[in-house]
């Protein structure tokens, strides 16, 4: 007796024949075709293990055989095209913490690409081959999607053969996706607030906020900085910070800058430092600024504040008629001096190394440097010193310039002038250097106070 085994899959079929004591005469493949036929089985067949059934029944048909006798052919699945992007293309809700509450300021650091970098890779896909049944049918493969193929805009490059494309940073900045255009933008944009909808901004990159920067949010970044409308957090940047409102600060909220700071108003911070000038169009009010260079405020300059500025300040008034306790500070160099000092002390050990080279050697193989004039036996542990002697006269030469640039640093400090356009206030203190000066009396400006190089008071005159 012939039958067929099916999966259910209709992937394979069994062939078995079975011994019929009532009919021992030999099968044909004819008959084994027919019995396949018969079960639907029409693709796939394998004809050696047709033939090899039939002639190992037909030997002895009194032992049933069986044998796999058909397989269909399975489909070569489809291989989409795969899109690696190197950077976010979402939002960030926030960061994990390990009390498993999430952060929703701290978003992470906007990525700064650099040239070069690959932003986005794709693999190219590649289309299936459809599959059949032992019934002949065919087994269906999804289709190839069709390749989304981004439009290189400004600071992007593309590189491609034919298993990939890659999208490469021609100009470093941040990447943007505008529907299928990849682009570059230099200065990270942001239209609205830094708020809890945004988290802190982190960006190596000019940053632009048209906005505010709301207390509690920072922004952080190695360049220039703007602002739109009030800053109210904290603010940390290599370059220049420039805001078109003002700067409301507290206890806990800081600027550092450094380069220069440029807004409408500062009122009641107590951090902010620059490495550079602070220019403010309107009033200073309550706050502790330093700046490297010197503060300019158009208005006034008044309350609680101290104004530290090393090469000078420059206000329309400067305290209140009502009273307060309004302090300028410019020339102050206690760190220049610290660092003079350290150079000295640097320099002391060198030199008195020198010294004993200059004795050792002699000063005429110092000046030629040349050791040729010594006996040859004293030459090699002469060249030794010899070239010792020279690397500490390098180093201590080094130090000296360094010494008289921080020398001129604190003579420009003590040359520095504080400038009121239109009044100084009683109450108001005024330092240059380790000089102080209390004004007394209401002082109609414009006036200019300035250390006197003869007498070492701070004095003022009348400009006109």
């Amino acid at each position: 007796m012939i039958s067929v085994a099916v999966n259910q899959e209709r992937t394979e079929a069994q062939l078995s024949i079975t011994p019929d004591p009532e009919n021992l005469d030999t099968i044909s493949a004819d008959q084994l075709v027919a019995v396949l036929k018969k079960n639907n089985v029409v693709a796939g067949i394998s004809k050696k293990n047709l033939f090899a059934i039939r002639d190992k029944f037909n030997h002895d048909p009194t032992k049933a055989v069986s044998a796999l006798i058909a397989r269909g052919l399975p489909k070569k699945p489809v291989v989409q095209h795969n899109y690696k992007f190197h950077f976010k293309t979402g939002k960030n809700i926030g960061k994990l913490q390990s009390s498993d509450q999430i952060d929703y300021k701290n978003k992470g650091t906007i990525k700064f690409f650099k040239p070069e970098e690959v932003l986005l890779e794709i693999i190219l896909g590649q289309n299936g081959t459809p599959g059949r049944l032992i019934d002949g049918s065919a087994i269906k493969n999804e289709p190839l999607k069709p390749l989304l193929r981004y439009k290189t805009g400004s600071g992007v490059t593309l590189d491609e053969d034919d298993t990939r494309l890659i999208y490469k940073v021609a100009t470093a900045g941040l990447p943007i996706l505008n529907d299928d255009k990849l682009e570059i933008s230099e200065t990270f944009h942001l239209d609205g607030d830094v708020d809890l909808e945004t988290g802190h901004i982190k960006f190596e990159g000019p940053i632009e906020i048209s906005g505010n920067l709301l207390s509690g949010f920072h922004i952080i970044s190695n360049a220039n900085i703007f602002v739109g409308k009030t800053v109210s957090g904290s603010i940390r940047t290599k370059a220049n910070l420039s805001s078109s409102g003002g700067i409301i600060g507290s206890e806990t909220e800081k600027i550092a800058v450094g380069g220069d700071l440029i807004c409408e108003y500062i009122s009641t911070a107590n951090n902010i430092q620059t490495g550079g000038s602070i220019t403010v169009s309107k009033h200073i009010i309550n706050s502790h600024i330093i700046a490297g260079k010197t503060v300019s405020c158009q208005e006034m300059i008044t309350g609680d504040s101290k104004v530290v500025a090393f090469l000078g300040v420059t206000c329309g008034e400067l305290g209140s008629d009502e009273g307060s306790h309004t302090t300028i500070e410019t020339g102050g160099a206690l760190d220049l001096h610290e660092r003079i000092k350290k150079i000295d002390e640097f320099m002391e050990p060198l030199i008195t190394q020198s010294i004993a080279m200059v004795d050792k050697l002699g000063l005429q193989v110092l000046m030629k440097k040349d050791t040729s004039s010594l006996p040859e036996e004293e030459r090699p542990e002469a060249e030794k010193t010899l070239k010792q002697y020279l690397e500490i006269e390098e180093n201590v030469a080094r130090l000296k310039q360094k010494k008289s640039e921080l020398e001129e640093k604190v003579e420009a400090g003590l040359r520095a002038r504080i400038t009121v356009k239109k009044c100084a206030h009683p109450g108001a203190t005024i330092k240059i250097g380790l000089e102080n000066y209390v004004v007394e009396r209401s002082i109609s400006g414009p006036i200019e106070f300035f250390l006197d190089k003869d007498s070492k008071v701070i004095t003022f005159e009348r400009l006109t």
